[in-house]
């Protein structure tokens, strides 16, 4: 079987994408037992950093591991590659280590990260083609192919591959979406972020995927129950977005903060001791999202695996 491709993506910068990427992943993998990948296509690096650390995520750019390594063979002309360019250990759960541990795995998290390096690495490749003539279009295509065949090797080893996307729309950018089945849509419930999702629906639906609309899971994330607030999801869910699949709200919360900061990268800490009262908006998220991917793909909505 091969993996789910979901790409998480906003044109509206701060809306929780890298937060909604990594409670997915952890969701994922720890109550349903899937094997997740990461795919970190911003050069923020975000994601990479949250699940690796700072000085994790230096180690993998220095031991030449990431999406920039891709990005490298396309400039040189080589075929795509991705041994060992995959870190097969991008766990911070406790509970998912002691199965590993104990030789009885349910769920896991690998991840081809990014780095800041990323974004010079995309600026050298465009100034070489489109000194050559090509149109950003075609180059979209062509790393778009480029990252299909470097993924097609290992697609069969996971469940799902989870594309963290930049909030902009770069060849290397739009390459992610059309790599993507699905779309995973964070967003605040502010008139601002409204109308930024929504022009992303709209261009979405232009160039990259005409049905959007039955391919699209929408995350109200960092929600304040306020009459404002509500309101606008109001609207969001009735209007601006109405045909689309939502997933539960997720409240605003220290502890999601909190739950996205590794102290190391030898640290691990339990479901409970990372995300605290936010376990449950967890678990509600990827339920939610595993029934969308079920009825997407014609099949049963996977058992739970954690209670």
């Amino acid at each position: 079987m091969s993996a789910s491709f979901v790409a998480v993506a906003n044109l509206k910068g701060g809306v929780g994408k890298s937060t909604t990427t990594l409670m997915l992943a952890d969701g994922l993998a720890y109550y349903f037992g899937a094997n997740v990948l990461v795919v970190d296509f911003d050069p923020q690096a975000n994601s990479s950093q949250m699940m690796l650390t700072e000085r994790g995520l230096q180690m993998a750019y220095e031991q030449g591991k990431g999406v920039h390594k891709l990005l490298q063979q396309f400039s040189a002309g080589l075929p795509p590659n991705l041994a060992d360019l995959i870190l097969p250990n991008a766990v911070t759960l406790e509970e998912l280590r002691k199965d590993e541990r104990n030789d009885r795995r349910s769920g896991w998290i690998s991840i081809l990260p990014s780095h800041p390096s990323l974004r010079f690495t995309e600026m050298d490749v465009e100034e070489r083609v489109y000194a050559g003539g090509m149109r950003p279009s075609e180059l979209s295509n062509r790393l778009r192919q480029h990252f299909a065949d470097a993924l097609a090797p290992v697609a069969s080893l996971y469940d799902v591959v989870l594309i963290d996307t930049p909030p902009y729309l770069s060849p290397l950018a739009r390459a992610g979406l059309m790599l993507a089945e699905t779309y995973v849509t964070p967003t605040l419930a502010d008139p601002v972020s409204i109308w930024g999702t929504k022009q992303f629906s709209d261009w979405m639906a232009e160039n990259i995927a005409a049905d959007i609309a039955v391919r699209n899971f929408i995350v109200v994330t960092r929600f304040k129950n306020t009459r404002y607030a509500r309101d606008a999801e109001h609207e969001l869910r009735t209007i601006y977005l109405k045909n689309r699949t939502f997933g539960p709200t997720i409240p605003e919360s220290v502890q999601a903060l909190q739950a996205m900061d590794r102290a190391d990268l030898d640290s691990y800490n339990t479901m409970r001791g990372k995300y605290g009262n936010l376990r449950g908006d967890v678990r509600r998220l990827s339920e939610r999202f595993a029934g969308f991917l079920a009825d997407r793909m014609g099949s049963d909505v996977p058992q739970l695996v954690r209670s």
